[in-house]
């Protein structure tokens, strides 16, 4: 290998070894869940043997529009567009938890929201369709539609 691309060969190869590994990782994932859900649905069918296939519920996951925006971010680019004002994250993680229904007291639940709130603002920024500045002395920041 004495045609210059030694150090790009080498990290294609470290690369490649390394998303084999995720990929085995998350197939044993898939396959242990699988044979979870099958274990349960024979237990399921144990209880009540009238059940068939159709009849057992599936989670359902969070609808993704053509843009590429999930439920969230679409709620919260409706919250922008109805203040007056910029959104701080706080605020965001606030609406979102009383639209979801979710105690504000619970100090774990609101954490979450908070994060998934950041999080889909972090996302609509990197879209270009938000713009976040620092807020106070803190690292909270508030958000402006582009």
């Amino acid at each position: 290998m004495q045609d210059g691309y030694d150090q790009t060969l080498s990290g294609l190869l470290r690369k490649r070894a390394e998303l084999a590994c995720e990929v085995e990782t998350h197939r044993q994932r898939w396959e242990d869940a699988a044979a979870s859900l099958e274990a349960i649905d024979r237990a399921v069918l144990v209880f009540s043997p009238g059940l068939t296939a159709s009849d057992l519920p599936e989670r359902k996951r969070a609808p993704v529009a053509a843009d590429g925006t999930t439920e969230l971010q679409r709620f919260l680019l409706d919250l922008l567009r109805r203040s007056d004002g910029p959104v701080r994250t706080l605020e965001a993680a606030a609406a979102l938890s009383a639209e979801r229904q979710i105690d504000p007291r619970d100090r774990v639940a609101m954490t979450l929201m908070r994060k998934r709130a950041a999080d889909a603002f972090y996302r609509l920024r990197k879209r270009g369709v938000v713009t976040g500045a620092k807020y106070g002395s803190g690292a909270e920041l508030e958000w402006r539609l582009v």
